[in-house]
């Protein structure tokens, strides 16, 4: 078996580097539709609060080969189609300002606080935990049955297309998950409460239920037993009424035990899971996280369930990066997994019983790229020396093909000026 990759093409370009490092023109998100493929394209800083304003969308009718612009595309359009015939998409949102709620001051808390007591309207309870980033932010974490009612709703938006009407209808679905832990970035005069819109790629199972994979805040409350992690923990819900409810149906804790599970990791974060033939899953999980540990690289976990993803096995080390992994199930029987930073990859596996098939595929060479840039760098920040958005994106094309979507920081223009530019390459599996 052996993989490799057609010639780059320009989805769109953006502004120099220099002069945005991180967040503009990054973040490409593909979809298949019925006469082509759309990617929608982040053109504004990364925050929590940028993350659900508009993006810039683009088309094409030929499997990636050229490109267009939709300056007034319906999102919506993007969803999953279920087998009932309507269609459901999640917009991506960004975070809800929590800066003229009443926060208790510090030292407050004594052995006789209430736990079970839920905050009235404008106030905030004392936080079940607390960490913090390296850039100062204090991140607060709340048993979400504890927050003011009009915070604690345990709740996803859904746009809904019809099948019968094509109407579209915006939904606010019911999530059931235990301990749901809110988080709210501290900065002072400033705080966000972060959204918790699930992060992963929905798809129906075998089983025709929605899957779809997310993550709790930075910190959260062990489903298990209520217990506070300063970790992320990526979890799977399902439906099985077409989006009307989800419940929670698996959860990965981050373990940290100095020896299998560092104490310098963010946790389980960004993940996807793909369903193999013989009924076993795979499950692929970020441990990534700058703002947490002050690294940008860090391993990529693996973990396999056996029983319809109701139990799985300890998570396993499967690279020495890996962020935002991505998964591709192909008609040929090969299933792809694309992951990033440093470097980029893709890798194969077996779609008979997810055993790992082939030489993985470099893309892109983990080392310094900062000499690529318009300007010199004597010493590059880590944005410089990787020159990648580093969060790719994969869907199939074709029986044996599929189409990698990603960011190079450092790609030049018809005149050579390097720019920040999205770009799709053609996947092929040759057997």
């Amino acid at each position: 078996m052996h993989i490799s990759s057609g010639k780059e093409t320009v989805i769109v370009r953006g502004m120099r580097p220099e002069e945005n490092w991180w967040g503009k023109y990054q973040f490409p998100r593909p979809y298949r539709l019925s006469d082509g493929i759309a990617v929608s394209v982040h053109v504004e800083d990364d925050t929590i609060i940028t993350t659900g304003n508009p993006t810039r969308w683009f088309k094409s009718r030929d499997n990636g080969e050229s490109w267009e612009e939709m300056p007034s595309y319906n999102p919506a359009k993007c969803g999953l189609l279920l087998p009932n015939g309507d269609r459901i998409y999640f917009p991506i949102e960004g975070g809800t300002d929590v800066s003229n709620y009443k926060f208790p001051e510090y030292g407050l808390l004594t052995p006789d606080y209430d736990f079970t007591k839920k905050a009235p309207e404008g106030e905030m309870p004392i936080q079940d935990g607390v960490t913090a980033w390296w850039c100062g932010a204090v991140i607060r974490a709340y048993n979400s049955d504890r927050l003011p009612e009009s915070l604690s709703h345990k709740e996803w938006h859904i746009i809904r297309i019809q099948a019968e009407s094509g109407k579209e209808i915006k939904e606010t679905v019911p999530v059931n998950w235990k301990y749901l832990t809110r988080v709210v970035f501290d900065q002072g005069s400033k705080k966000v409460m972060k959204p918790i819109y699930p992060r992963g790629t929905p798809k129906l199972g075998p089983d025709g239920a929605i899957w779809v994979s997310a993550f709790s805040g930075e910190g959260h409350l062990n489903p298990e037993n209520g217990n506070y992690s300063p970790y992320y923990s990526a979890e799977i819900f399902r439906s099985e009424d077409n989006g009307h409810s989800f419940k929670h149906h698996s959860h990965m804790e981050y373990k940290a035990d100095g020896y299998k599970y560092p104490y310098l990791s963010g946790g389980f974060s960004d993940s996807d899971f793909e369903f193999m033939d013989d009924g076993s899953m795979i499950w692929f999980l970020r441990s990534t996280w700058m703002g947490s540990t002050g690294f940008e690289w860090a391993p990529m976990y693996y973990s396999r369930s056996y029983d319809k993803g109701r139990t799985w096995t300890d998570p396993k080390v499967f690279s020495d990066c890996g962020v935002l992994p991505r998964l591709c199930k192909l008609e040929c029987g090969v299933t792809l997994l694309c992951y990033a930073r440093p470097g980029m990859y893709v890798a194969a596996f077996d779609s008979r019983n997810g055993e790992k098939i082939g030489e993985t595929l470099c893309l892109i060479e983990p080392h310094d790229r900062s000499s690529l840039a318009n300007e010199i760098i004597e010493r590059p920040s880590w944005h410089q020396w990787d020159g990648q958005c580093g969060n790719p994106e994969i869907i199939p094309i074709g029986y044996n093909t599929a189409l990698l979507f990603y960011g190079d920081f450092y790609y030049p223009d018809e005149n050579g000026i390097r720019r920040k530019t999205i770009l799709c390459r053609k996947i092929t599996v040759e057997k």
